[in-house]
């Protein structure tokens, strides 16, 4: 079973309108929920292609229970809440259908106290002692900036146990994460360039800020998400560009998350580097063409991949040279043959 950590989940509510004029009274036809939160959007995807998912994440009020059922029941999420006393926020997006424009209001996440932060560590250890877990995905920001050092917490339970950990987030809690070296981190272009304080304007650039983040802070894999560029790879000194093919872009949001649930599973199934990567940046994609976050067709996960293109660049020069060699997508998940995925 994979395991997601999301200490600042929410439900993620989407309101359909014609336009949105501020003032007014507006009436919605339509509106959609989800139990949102980068890791939930992981574990989405990781179900979608039929591997077992869990989900720890600090939950409180109505709205947690309510994060807890959709998990549970809309997901075929496993579920590890770790309770706090303030209500689960909500974030709450209006779409305005005749200009395709998104607005979203966030609610603030609840502050926690160190007695709940030392449950959320002991409620990990439990968990990673209790389940086989080859990898731990944390992801999106910590509630409350005091307890920025989670993520450093858990990679150091995570690292004894052998667990391999994806780090996604930025700020502080990036900073305070790669003290402990977690196996995998992916930032974006925006995240990357804060960190280092410089602008990642070429691939010259980001060729050497994945290289910085390898070398100095030890991290066995970087992987740089550049949105419709695909992803930029550093594994072992040999750096990859990962490009997809153009889409009809409908929603990007969560296309990062899909990304990484590749890389889970291909880290799981000792994948190599370019069938990993050409993986996450097929899922992102596919993401990328529908509305609900962190979900696909999966023919269009198929196709996709298929068109993806990876490119092999030389350090010294950023020549790039095509790498054509790839298993097919069926090939590396026998499930996919599934008519039930199919369908999805």
């Amino acid at each position: 079973m994979f395991l997601t950590v999301t200490p600042n989940p929410c439900i993620d509510k989407t309101i359909f309108i014609p336009r949105f004029k501020p003032g007014d009274r507006i009436r919605s036809n339509k509106y959609t929920q989800i139990s949102g939160g980068k890791g939930n959007n992981v574990a989405r995807v990781l179900v979608t292609l039929g591997f077992r998912a869990g989900a720890l994440l600090w939950v409180g009020g109505y709205t947690g229970k309510q994060v807890v059922q959709m998990l549970k029941e809309n997901d075929g999420v496993k579920c590890f809440p770790v309770w706090t006393g303030t209500p689960t926020r909500t974030i709450t997006t209006i779409l305005e259908e005749y200009v395709g424009r998104q607005t979203a209001f966030f609610e603030p996440g609840p502050q926690i106290p160190l007695d709940e932060y030392n449950i959320f560590l002991d409620t990990f250890q439990r968990v990673i002692s209790q389940y086989k877990i080859p990898v731990a995905i944390l992801s999106g920001t910590v509630p409350d900036p005091n307890v920025s050092c989670l993520y450093k917490d858990l990679i150091k339970i995570a690292n004894e146990k052998k667990i391999k950990v994806i780090l996604d987030t930025y700020g502080n809690e990036f900073a305070e994460g790669l003290k402990n070296r977690p196996y995998m981190v992916k930032p974006n272009i925006g995240e990357l360039s804060q960190f280092l304080k410089t602008n990642l304007k070429d691939m010259q650039s980001k060729v050497e800020a994945v290289q910085y983040l390898h070398n100095k802070h030890k991290i066995s894999l970087v992987v740089l998400s550049m949105g419709p560029d695909g992803a930029l790879i550093c594994f072992n000194n040999t750096h990859i560009h990962i490009i997809p093919p153009k889409i009809k872009e409908i929603n990007p949001v969560g296309s990062g998350d899909a990304l990484v649930a590749g890389f889970a599973i291909g880290l799981y199934k000792g994948f190599s580097i370019e069938d990993m990567g050409r993986l996450g940046v097929a899922l992102g994609t596919a993401n990328a063409m529908m509305w609900d976050i962190g979900k696909f067709n999966v023919n269009d996960l198929l196709n996709i991949y298929e068109k993806v293109k990876v490119y092999r660049i030389n350090p010294s020069n950023n020549r790039k040279a095509q790498y054509k060699e790839h298993t097919p997508l069926h090939f590396l998940l026998p499930k996919l043959k599934d008519s039930s995925l199919l369908s999805k």
